[in-house]
């Protein structure tokens, strides 16, 4: 299985927003360890990017840095079509791939692996995504077959729900800020359950 998380360099609403700093690091090396933690990718995590500077960041965190042409770095480029640039030219193919958004501090390992075992246990699907209790897009992650990247089918299928607590779409600082504040929560709970 491989990974790719898509972060263009050019974000306008939140400028730098792949690379920004989210509680001491920044914010795509979350989505990095949780993919590195699921343990479903052995070295298959890249990062795709027309931006230098996040490439090398990335590499810090343990991401293997894949550089896309200007052309897929443009706003209205879709992340399937970025996934799908780096599909057909990666060699070994594998059965499936997992797109995981850049911002995604909050993306937990399990619903990343439940995502795994709902796709591969439906031959007759596609993809699978994650939305929040409502139905609306989580902004965390999918799955998909790789030839359905590579044939281009619509991302059109069944969704995994993740809890509300886990759940946040980053586009604006509204966005961000809300992330900061269940990231804190998230933090806040866990420790007092360690405690005890």
């Amino acid at each position: 299985m491989i990974c790719i998380i898509p972060a263009r360099g050019g974000s306008t609403r939140i400028p730098r927003k792949n690379i920004k700093d989210f509680h001491g690091k920044p914010i795509i090396a979350y989505s990095i360890e949780a993919a590195q933690k699921s343990g479903l990718f052995d070295e298959n995590i890249y990062v795709s990017s027309d931006d230098m500077s996040i490439l090398r960041t990335v590499t810090r965190f343990g991401a293997r840095p894949w550089l896309r042409s200007d052309e897929l770095g443009q706003n209205e480029v879709g992340t399937q079509e970025v996934a799908r640039d780096l599909l057909v030219k990666h060699t070994p193919r594998h059965e499936y791939a997992c797109v995981i958004y850049a911002t995604s501090p909050l993306l937990k390992v399990e619903d990343l692996i439940h995502g795994y075992e709902t796709l591969k246990a439906s031959p007759s699907l596609n993809y699978v995504y994650s939305v929040d209790q409502y139905g609306v897009d989580a902004g965390c992650f999918y799955w998909g077959k790789t030839r359905a990247f590579i044939d281009e089918e619509p991302l059109t299928e069944r969704s995994v729900k993740i809890s509300l607590d886990y759940a946040c779409d980053i586009n604006v600082m509204d966005d961000w800020n809300r992330a900061h504040t269940m990231f804190l929560r998230r933090n806040d709970g866990h420790k007092a359950t360690m405690a005890g």
